[in-house]
């Protein structure tokens, strides 16, 4: 490549005490989360690289993740079995109490999402995903399960995605295959099967129309989830994939891997542009920054951690 997208602009050793799972950005903010199997989400100010707030209620690795479009509420899964809704109000402050607690059972919640509301009738869910191969859906003011979505395959899902319009699920997980439901209805839209290993991570184009999957089998896979097709097959990666996301601008996929690289893949010439190489064990997690209702993110920063315990940062120069 003759110019680069983007340049690796700060790296925060030790940012956790144990492996790193997670990260995931605030919208509109250059702040993020991460949290692990060190029991603790952490906030921070990516400009500075400093800790600007930590989220603890229990001892139990978290398994989980995510942050509402509005950025004022994030929501975590533990092996405790429970999710937990904390309240973001820009204090930046330490909290040990959640403003919510669901208990989900065991294995209940391996993974957990918001569902965006597609409209002001519709009921606030949360979906988690579980190792019997349900997803099950959640009332956010209640916490009492309301539905659940069945692959009907007993298989645990390690993978779980929302689309943004609040529309779809994906999930996927043990076994090759991801499934694609409608949330109004409950029904299973359709079956991809283009991979041929376990599936670990699944995410939605901001725009809700593409699906890009992460597999044990090395491969980035890309999914119309408007039509139930095939899209593109990206390959180059020397080890499991554990996690990859689609750019806002749909332009790019960044993906994660055993193989301790970060890889940014162009979507339309179907091939890796540039390849990142700041961690020294596997990369759990890659996230772009997002955008708000109220700010717009023209050129979005990246994170990526993993093994290390290191919370790696990218700034763009084309992209």
């Amino acid at each position: 490549m003759s110019s680069a997208l983007y340049t690796a602009s700060a790296t925060i050793d030790n940012a956790h005490e144990d492996d790193i799972w997670h990260t995931c950005w605030i919208p509109g903010k250059h702040q993020l989360a991460s949290a692990g199997c060190d029991e603790v989400v952490k906030l921070w100010n990516a400009q500075s690289g400093e800790c600007a707030g930590t989220l603890k209620d229990g001892d139990h690795a978290i398994t989980s993740l995510d942050i509402d479009a509005q950025g004022t509420q994030l929501l975590t899964s533990s092996m405790d079995h429970k999710m937990r809704v904390w309240h973001l109000d820009g204090s930046n402050q330490d909290q040990t109490a959640p403003a919510q607690t669901i208990d989900t059972g065991a294995i209940g919640a391996w993974k957990s999402r918001f569902v965006p509301r597609r409209n002001e009738e519709s009921t606030s869910l949360i979906a988690s995903s579980t190792d019997r191969g349900t997803v099950k859906l959640w009332s956010a003011k209640s916490g009492k399960q309301v539905s659940e979505l069945n692959t009907s395959r007993p298989k645990f899902l390690y993978a779980l995605a929302v689309s943004p319009d609040g529309a779809k699920i994906a999930c996927a997980g043990v076994g090759s295959q991801v499934y694609l439901f409608d949330v109004e209805s409950g029904a299973l839209s359709c079956t991809f099967s283009g991979h041929s290993d376990n599936v670990r991570s699944a995410a939605f184009s901001a725009d809700s129309m593409l699906l890009v999957t992460a597999s044990d089998d090395k491969q980035i896979q890309l999914h119309d989830a408007r039509f139930g097709s095939p899209a593109a097959t990206f390959m180059g990666h020397y080890g499991w994939v554990l996690s990859a996301e689609m750019h806002p601008s749909g332009a790019y996929i960044a993906s994660g891997s055993m193989d301790a690289k970060v890889k940014i893949w162009d979507v339309a010439q179907r091939a890796c542009v540039e390849t990142h190489s700041q961690h020294s064990q596997a990369v759990w997690s890659v996230a772009w920054q997002r955008s708000s209702d109220d700010v717009a993110v023209a050129r979005p920063m990246l994170a990526s951690a993993g093994e290390d315990h290191s919370v790696s940062l990218y700034d763009p120069l084309l992209a």
